[in-house]
């Protein structure tokens, strides 16, 4: 209906704005999909080296498509996106050998729809193909379309006059860069198109908030979380907010009721935690620190525990919450230093 709207109306900027996410809607649900496979799966693997080409981390795309090539050899697009590597990195000679090894025999194309359209850049016949199907190429086929049909809707919206859902579309391609204060600044010019938009507003918030601003973040959100007092995610974001601007008082009032609100909101948790450390309420900050541990990549939330721990006489175990924050650290580093010597090289 949203594709026959677009060519009855193609100046319709509400009509592609609509249509690019209802792709990207199709997008999300066939990712969401792999969320059962463990983290280390192939796919779930593929799809990781997808977005680290789509951000520009091409070394570290590379990689992960090298590895991922040896457990799914029968994914030989992944060749075209090694093949694009190497032009953008200065290897230029190196993708035609590369794009060579990935070609397929017409037959394999009877079979394996999805893939063929696509390379072929028909990506909406892709989709129709891979839609047809639930297994995990499928699947993977629907997102990559899907993911294409929302960059090509989202384009035309560009080509055609300003509009907020044109600024709209850019804020939110600046904040997937993370290009905050670009994203702000289309914010600002959509706000005129549409002054006190709770959506708009909204995004300006969280914009703020990610640009480090809190200042403006806390002045934008604290209205919106008036408006909406039961919404968890605002109240985490602007708690969190006036927890950097060191308002304490503010920030456990405001997130604990986010805390209340979800329970399993890790931001929240985590930053009210954080609170009551500063605040020296030790007791109140330990079990909300232990329930995030798993999610400590750095060792900081360890180190807080330790001193939470520290601060209710608990010495053996600060001392063990703080041996554990050294070792993650350690990983943390040998892990960077391995990403650092990771290099673009020959095909193979």
């Amino acid at each position: 209906m949203l594709q026959d709207l677009t060519a009855l109306a193609p100046k319709l900027p509400g009509a592609w704005f609509a249509l690019g996410h209802a792709y990207n809607a199709l997008t999300q649900d066939a990712l969401a999909s792999f969320e059962d496979q463990p983290e280390d799966s192939p796919w779930r693997k593929l799809l990781v080296a997808d977005a680290l080409l789509a951000d520009g981390r091409l070394t570290d795309a590379f990689a992960v498509y090298r590895e991922t090539l040896l457990r799914l050899p029968h994914m030989v697009s992944i060749h075209d996106s090694v093949a694009r590597i190497y032009e953008q990195t200065g290897h230029k000679e190196w993708a035609p050998i590369e794009r060579a090894k990935g070609k397929v025999a017409p037959s394999v194309c009877v079979k394996r729809k999805a893939l063929c359209e696509f390379r072929a850049r028909r990506f909406q016949a892709a989709l129709a193909a891979a839609s047809t199907g639930s297994d995990p190429e499928s699947r993977y086929w629907q997102a990559r379309s899907a993911t294409e049909l929302a960059l090509a809707s989202f384009r035309r919206l560009d080509e055609l006059p300003d509009s907020r859902e044109r600024r709209e579309v850019r804020a939110t391609l600046a904040r997937t860069e993370r290009r905050y204060k670009d994203a702000i600044a289309e914010l600002k010019v959509a706000l005129k198109f549409a002054p006190h938009d709770p959506g708009l507003l909204d995004d300006l918030g969280t914009s703020y908030y990610f640009a480090r601003d809190f200042d403006a973040a806390a002045a934008t959100l604290g209205p919106l979380v008036e408006q909406h007092p039961d919404d968890a995610r605002l109240l985490a974001a602007y708690g969190d907010s006036l927890l950097q601007l060191q308002r304490l008082d503010d920030a456990v009032a405001v997130l604990r009721r986010a805390v209340e609100r979800d329970p399993s909101g890790t931001m929240a948790r985590q930053a009210l935690g954080r609170a009551y450390v500063l605040k020296g309420d030790f007791a109140a900050a330990i079990p909300l620190i232990e329930s995030q541990l798993s999610q400590d990549s750095d060792g900081s939330l360890h180190i807080q525990l330790a001193r939470a721990y520290n601060g209710v006489g608990q010495r053996e175990k600060a001392e063990a919450t703080l041996k554990r924050a050294q070792d993650i650290q350690q990983a943390a580093q040998e892990r960077a230093d391995a990403a650092a010597k990771r290099s673009i090289t020959p095909p193979k």
